[in-house]
């Protein structure tokens, strides 16, 4: 899987939850066809930024979109802004930020997508007996000099 940055990812992710095809969204892309993507609600100049990385990184953008990608990078706003475009999750309704992290409601396949798609500073560990069954935090990496 190629690894996108959190931009380029949550762009994808955003066009794809906005009920864009692979097929249609390359096409998009190839032909830098804005309108096409109003509908998602994002600025054009965002939508511009994708198209040039799209067209500096065409392979990877094909591949992203037809066997999938990993993010880089990704921040707990750039994970809030997954799961609420994504899945339409709501705060306090179906996630709870926290010191720790997020608390999340979400289905096994929900969950799987995630884990396949972000990085390994994550971690998602199922909670039972809980309001939320999912918790997302950053694991704790420390560093020594010597």
């Amino acid at each position: 899987m190629v690894k996108l940055s959190m931009p380029v990812g949550l762009l994808l992710e955003s066009a794809i939850a906005g009920g864009v095809s692979d097929d249609r969204l390359l096409e998009v892309i190839r032909t830098r066809n804005y309108e096409e993507l109003r509908h998602v609600g994002k600025e054009e100049s965002s939508w511009a930024y994708f198209f040039d990385f799209a067209e500096r990184n065409w392979e990877t953008v094909v591949s992203a979109i037809t066997m999938g990608y990993t993010f880089k990078f990704i921040t707990i706003r750039g994970l809030l802004n997954l799961i609420q475009t994504k899945y339409k999750l709501k705060e306090n309704e179906d996630f709870l930020m926290n010191e720790s992290g997020i608390d999340m409601n979400l289905s096994d396949e929900q969950l799987d997508f995630l884990r396949s798609r972000i990085p390994s500073q994550w971690v998602f560990k199922k909670q039972e007996h809980t309001k939320y069954g999912v918790q997302a935090f950053l694991t704790q990496t420390t560093s020594t000099s010597v």
